[in-house]
């Protein structure tokens, strides 16, 4: 495989995931194994991974650490997964590291008959970014689960967080929540750093798991406490948690309170100044969540992509939108649980809600517009197919509608070529 062929490979969509901890290893050890001279707080879940790695990050960063962040998926392109401070891994810089990770991919392959997958290569690439950089602490986002997953090479995380957890990804890791709970708890580890787990209150089968795992690891175990909200100020959501009062945060949604809680819990299991809290809190941003596009006509993109993301979407529109007819443009993979998510808007809708369908350009996962149109039809709304994106948002109404675009956070990236103000990651 030329270089030019690795990168082309590296940088495309792998349909099905390989959870497997044997080829990031061996490709870890042909390197030495750079990220155990590494401090990560480990981050695993369902929903608000991105989110509470956002806030972690923009603490950490004003509390003066370098500060290395590895997520995913990406939402335009790769760069996005490695920053250091906010800032994204150059073309140049990734494109130099893809050389160096294709050379010991390969003697992966000739060892265990298959060329590492996509994540695993973007995760090495990163413990070699962040190493090279000698990051004080690395904020790390699993993949799609949590034992198997190939971020969890890592031995000695300094704390372990899990988000909320909900049925999705069955088919790799389970069909109760207690079953996905197990997977994700995969990431608890003894550590020569102590050893902290960080949860917040959910389902009592869930938390007995988490609790458990880390009791046999030997590990603190932290629930968050209830934040105490505050009325939305029209630009901020504001809230107490335990004995820090009147923070601000950027990003909208309730919902997102209890991923700066855990991120809160975190940083004061590190001894951080309340200032820096506030401060990061206030800072954090994440594109794609509850995003406002666009004010003429007004445009609102979430990510949302299964049941508690649409629960919270309608939650968000009740609280920020109210008594506004709504129209949706919608997207969603075919292996989600698309009826049990739909089902979510309904105390949204009314007679006049619109829903749009487009397929996910150039994903092999992705469900097609006619398919999904037609579940909509099933569950009583008013939906039609449309051929793309572009032809979609001519739909959209600016006399005084909340026009929402969900389903798929791989969506953005169709979204941003026909919107090429959107960021400047263009």
């Amino acid at each position: 495989m030329s270089e030019q062929g690795f990168i082309k490979y590296a940088n495309s969509f792998q349909a099905v995931a390989r959870l497997r901890l044997e080829s990031i290893t061996e490709l870890m050890n042909f390197f030495g194994n750079p990220q155990d001279k590494l401090k990560f707080i480990h981050v695993a879940g369902t929903n608000g991974k991105g989110s509470v790695c956002c806030f972690l990050q923009n603490i950490l960063t004003d509390a003066g650490y370098k500060t290395g962040k590895f997520i995913s998926p990406n939402m335009l392109r790769v760069n996005e997964r490695i920053t250091i401070d906010g800032e994204e891994i150059s073309d140049d810089d990734l494109n130099a590291l893809l050389f160096q990770v294709e050379e010991q991919a390969k003697n992966v392959q000739k060892k265990l008959g298959d060329m590492p997958t996509q994540f695993e290569i973007w995760t090495a690439a990163a413990f070699l970014w962040y190493a090279k950089n000698n990051c004080d602490y690395v904020v790390l986002e699993t993949g799609l689960g949590g034992v198997r997953d190939a971020t969890n090479v890592i031995k000695n995380p300094v704390i372990t967080v899990i988000t909320r957890i909900a049925k999705d990804h069955m088919n790799f890791l389970g069909n109760t929540l207690e079953e996905i709970a197990e997977q994700k708890a995969g990431i608890i580890k003894n550590s020569i750093y102590g050893g902290c787990t960080i949860t917040l209150e959910q389902d009592e089968d869930i938390c007995r798991v988490f609790a458990q795992a880390a009791k046999k690891c030997n590990n603190d175990f932290i629930i968050t406490d209830k934040v105490i909200l505050h009325p939305f100020n029209g630009k901020h959501e504001i809230f107490d948690y335990k004995n820090i009062y009147n923070i601000e945060m950027s990003m909208l949604g309730t919902h997102q309170t209890e991923n700066a809680a855990l991120a809160i819990e975190c940083a004061l299991k590190l001894n951080i100044d309340e200032k820096y809290i506030k401060s990061g809190i206030c800072k954090a941003k994440n594109i794609g969540r509850l995003e406002i596009i666009s004010e003429e006509p007004l445009i609102l993109f979430d990510g949302a992509h299964n049941k508690n993301g649409m629960h919270a979407l309608a939650e968000a529109i009740k609280r920020y939108f109210p008594d506004k007819d709504i129209n949706f443009i919608m997207a969603f993979m075919k292996d989600k649980d698309i009826i049990s998510a739909v089902k979510e808007l309904k105390p949204v809708c009314t007679k006049n809600t619109m829903f749009y369908t487009v397929a996910v350009k150039d994903n092999p996962r992705a469900e097609g517009s006619w398919e999904l149109a037609k579940i909509l039809k099933n569950e009583g709304y008013n939906a039609v197919s449309r051929m793309d994106i572009r032809s979609a948002i001519k739909c959209f109404d600016d006399r005084g509608k909340l026009n929402v675009i969900c389903g798929s956070l791989y969506l953005y990236k169709d979204l941003a070529k026909i919107m090429p103000g959107l960021t400047k990651s263009d």
